[in-house]
């Protein structure tokens, strides 16, 4: 994993190697914890059924990747672009819209951050150094239609170089934009159901990174861990990846702020998953993680689940962090458990069409999804 650290990275990489990715990720918590949102751009969808799907067809029919050979029959990223929103009140989901096209429907700058998917879209004002999203989409299946103007302001400078603590051969990038932001903005709510609007004036902490990947996710990751968390006096990020290779070290990376002070930025800690579980649905994982080194003890507990799936979970999540100067800092926060390796199942890719609206294609698992949802809600 390649990690960097500066704005000036968090622009369209325009990649085309078949089974590449590109995602940019916002999410933030209102002050009170009562709402949560999270809003995602991609360029190369890697958890596309459709995407994947492709890509398998094109390797069974003799490419391979790695090839120079670009031809009609190629999985273009670009084909596969993508926009992703969820809404959580009091952690339960409100919604959670994902939409899935081609290059038309898509646009983005390899020279500054911008980046666009449809009505949605975000950039960086130079001018006022904050995010703009602009957030703008209907849910037919759901009868909603949403609408949102949030602003995301950066509280911590990142002048380290992170590069330092990246490994292995830059297949994966990750790239820490701002860890800790201020946010604010409105969003509202239009639900055809009930036919009524719920407005929501949003004030609270927010995050922004951005991935890339020149390979699909499931070449070499096995699982994948990943969370933020923000407290008046603190600001939290952590990152774990184990390999398909044991003999390959995991990727670790801890980041501690201070009233916007870095005080721990390390990589190379001992981790152990504890209370392994999984069921019918969701892959095996840790629900509690810890992280050590010489100078401190971090652990994480997964206490609500906002979003499980047979490969992706989000969670809200306690972390205790105990260094040697001060003990028990206990921060609350959203984390996340990857395993690519489920995305190459035919069940799996099916399942994952219940969730995922392509533009231009009738999905009955889309359909059928969303018909007994509406009656649940």
């Amino acid at each position: 994993m390649q990690i960097l650290s500066s704005l000036q990275f968090d622009v369209w990489h325009n990649l085309k190697e078949p089974g590449s990715y590109e995602w940019w990720y916002f999410d933030a918590v209102t002050d009170d914890d009562r709402y949560s949102i999270v809003a995602i751009w991609f360029s190369g969808f890697p958890f596309s059924p459709y995407y994947l799907q492709r890509l398998r067809a094109w390797k069974q029919n003799g490419s391979k990747l790695g090839s120079s050979k670009y031809d009609d029959s190629l999985p273009s990223p670009l084909e596969h672009t993508a926009f992703s929103f969820s809404l959580y009140a009091d952690g339960v989901e409100v919604l959670n819209f994902i939409k899935e096209g081609d290059a038309t429907l898509f646009d983005a700058s390899s020279e500054k951050p911008f980046v666009r998917f449809e009505q949605n879209r975000f950039f960086y004002d130079e001018l006022r150094n904050r995010f703009v999203l602009h957030i703008e989409f209907e849910m037919p299946a759901r009868k909603k239609r949403v609408k949102a103007e949030l602003y995301f302001t950066p509280k911590v400078e990142l002048a380290e170089d992170f590069g330092e603590l990246s490994s292995g051969t830059g297949e994966h990038t990750w790239i820490l934009v701002a860890p800790s932001m201020e946010v604010g903005g409105k969003l509202d709510v239009w639900d055809g159901l009930k036919n009524e609007s719920h407005k929501i004036a949003f004030q609270g902490n927010g995050y922004h990174d951005h991935n890339f990947g020149r390979v699909p996710m499931d070449t070499d990751i096995e699982n994948w861990y990943w969370g933020r968390a923000h407290s008046k006096k603190y600001d939290l990020v952590y990152y774990i990846i184990c390999y398909k290779d044991e003999s390959r070290e995991p990727f670790t990376f801890l980041y501690l702020t201070e009233n916007g002070k870095t005080i721990i930025l390390k990589n190379r800690l001992s981790i152990t998953e504890h209370e392994l579980e999984q069921n019918l649905i969701s892959p095996r994982y840790g629900k509690r993680l810890t992280m050590d080194s010489d100078d401190c003890h971090f652990s994480i507990e997964h206490l609500k689940g906002l979003d499980t799936g047979p490969f992706y979970m989000r969670f809200h999540s306690r972390f205790v962090l105990n260094l040697k100067e001060e003990r028990g800092i206990v921060m609350t926060g959203i984390s996340e458990f990857l395993h690519p390796e489920r995305l190459t199942s035919s069940l799996v890719q099916n399942l994952v069409k219940s969730k995922v609206l392509r533009a231009g294609r009738l999905s009955v698992m889309y359909t059928l999804y969303n018909f007994f949802n509406r009656f649940l809600e």
